[in-house]
């Protein structure tokens, strides 16, 4: 079997999200691929070093016009060109019109389905608004990253259950964990200028993520030497969330490290008092299974797919459009006593458990196969 890989979401610097997701999930169907199938990697940027390197089962072709690639370039490669693709499997939204493949797509959510141009940019918007509805119809197959994220394409599309394949994220275990030496948790704090204790949150700075109501739940903690460090590349209406806290008058206490490359991280966890991800929305959350991993609490909405991927092991913000919702499960997370903090941590290694990319893999190909 020749699978078909889109790469373009996968093979970009500074992965979060979607980018994330897809990139991991390359690696490790190249990784699990069995003998005898072989995967040709379609893309129009050349894959950048950290990719998988050609071998027997997996060849790059880079090609074509780098706009309207999908409808124009991989179209005619899927028609004309040799050797023959069996199955397109494309990590993103977007899946060819016109095509003599099947294809499988991978939606992580429906966000901009939920928030429009209120959370996204008009041309996002019109963009995904535009394809989404109609890869959904022309797959044979959709995965998805959690059953909220399922439920969310059947009611928004009317598709079956039965053509949705709920497959779950993972984390890099080597990468996060609890031996986390402090050498590296000190060298971080002096990287990003973080003194004395601190909660942590990660992850893009967009408006769906609550960080603005964040850091005015922050502000009205007692605790008025704790920091809260914000780690995230900037992203749609980036300056109206770093105004929050000059407008509070809590800058000095809110640090803004801006985009953290992925061996930063762990060290950063492990450091922080609690991971908190206040969002309004998630269709899954790798960053609360990484943050349990390490071995922190997570504060967390009870909303979207979030109680899906914490299950029993999460402090969570009943109402994340609440400003005093949030402070109190701040509160909480900050007056654990230290055998409450264990149990919490235990609970939330225990929980990383249920999610393996290799296990993710292997049912993708599977499913691809029987399609």
């Amino acid at each position: 079997m020749n699978i078909g890989f889109d790469i373009n979401e996968a093979n970009i610097p500074q992965r979060v999200g979607v980018n994330q997701v897809a990139y991991n999930i390359f690696v490790a169907i190249v990784k699990n691929l069995p003998e005898g199938d072989k995967i040709i990697a379609l893309g129009k940027e050349r894959p950048l070093p950290d990719m998988p390197p050609s071998s027997d089962k997996l060849t790059y072709e880079i090609f074509g016009s780098k706009k309207a690639w999908v409808l124009t370039s991989l179209t005619k490669r899927l028609w004309f060109g040799q050797p023959k693709i069996d199955i397109l499997f494309s990590p993103s939204h977007y899946a060819p019109i016109f095509s003599p493949v099947k294809s499988a797509i991978f939606l992580m959510d429906l966000s901009f389905e939920r928030f429009g141009t209120k959370y996204f940019t008009d041309y996002d918007i019109n963009q995904l608004k535009k394809w989404t509805p109609i890869s959904v119809k022309k797959a044979q197959k959709i995965f998805t990253i959690s059953e909220f994220s399922k439920n969310e394409i059947t009611k928004v599309y009317g598709t079956s259950p039965e053509k949705i394949e709920v497959v779950y994220p993972a984390y890099d275990k080597e990468m996060f964990h609890g031996k986390v030496p402090m050498t590296k948790q000190v060298s971080v704090r002096k990287k990003y200028i973080i003194n004395g204790s601190f909660l942590l949150y990660w992850g893009t700075l967009q408006p769906r993520k609550n960080i603005s109501r964040l850091i005015e739940a922050f502000s009205k903690l007692k605790e008025t030497r704790l920091k809260l460090v914000i780690v995230g590349k900037r992203g749609w209406l980036y300056d109206q969330i770093l105004d929050q806290a000059r407008k509070l008058e809590i800058a000095n206490r809110v640090i803004f490290t801006g985009f953290a490359p992925t061996e930063d991280l762990p060290a950063l966890i492990k450091a922080s008092r609690a991971f908190v991800l206040p969002s309004l929305y998630e269709g899954f959350g790798i960053p609360v299974v990484e943050a349990q991993a390490v071995g922190v609490p997570v504060v967390i909405s009870q909303v979207s797919s979030l109680p899906e991927v914490a299950g029993e092991s999460g402090i969570y913000i009943e109402d994340p459009n609440s400003v005093e919702s949030i402070k109190l499960a701040l509160e909480k997370v900050l007056s654990l006593s230290t055998s409450a903090k264990g149990k919490i941590v235990k609970a939330g290694k225990e929980n990383t458990k249920r999610f393996d990319w290799d296990t993710s893999a292997q049912r993708i190909i599977s499913v691809l196969k029987n399609i």
